[in-house]
């Protein structure tokens, strides 16, 4: 197995649903570890440069540079600048949408994703089913994904468990390593 961590719009814009799931900590220990056994770490920022996209007509937009786009502090500061991949190019849920993230992942041989991030049940849910799309064998770390309901994070763990990957805790994955 080839891993990979993906890190999943952790961003300014989510601190309040990050902080309520209390998930900062452990994916703060998840990219430690991976770290520690260099698995590359790939993390996503979402932009809206489209005012007219349909994402635009749920959410407020997110501008490039902006507060709301810039990655949580905890994050940042346990990005390692000369290891770990940015893909600030994410215009929609699905963080391979145009953007390089794939041609990264095979250019490393990878072939299995771990997925931590917000939220849940949009963005994290939307990137781990297209990973299963572009046959890649997904990890979706139930207690390191945050959602604004408790409901839709169950919900996409059950499906998530049904049909698209495993789910381990951040405390499983990290034993697995």
């Amino acid at each position: 197995m080839e891993l990979a961590l993906l890190v999943i719009d952790m961003q300014n814009r989510f601190q309040a649903v990050l902080n309520d799931a209390q998930i900062i900590p452990r994916v703060v220990k998840v990219m430690q570890a991976c770290h520690d056994k260099c698995i590359p770490i790939f993390l996503t920022q979402h932009h809206d440069p489209e005012p007219d996209s349909i994402i635009c007509k749920f959410w407020k937009p997110i501008h490039i540079e902006s507060d709301d786009w810039q990655l949580i502090p905890e994050i940042e500061n346990a990005v390692v600048q000369e290891k770990d991949v940015i893909i600030a190019e994410k215009i929609r849920y699905n963080a391979f949408y145009q953007t390089p993230l794939k041609k990264n992942l095979l250019a490393r041989k990878v072939d299995t994703v771990a997925i931590v991030g917000c939220e849940t049940n949009l963005c994290c849910e939307s990137t781990a089913r297209a990973a299963n799309d572009n046959n890649f064998s997904v990890l979706f770390l139930k207690d390191g994904n945050a959602s604004s309901t408790k409901e839709f994070h169950d919900a996409t763990v059950k499906s998530m468990e049904y049909g698209f990957g495993k789910t381990p805790t951040c405390q499983e994955f990290i034993k697995m390593l």
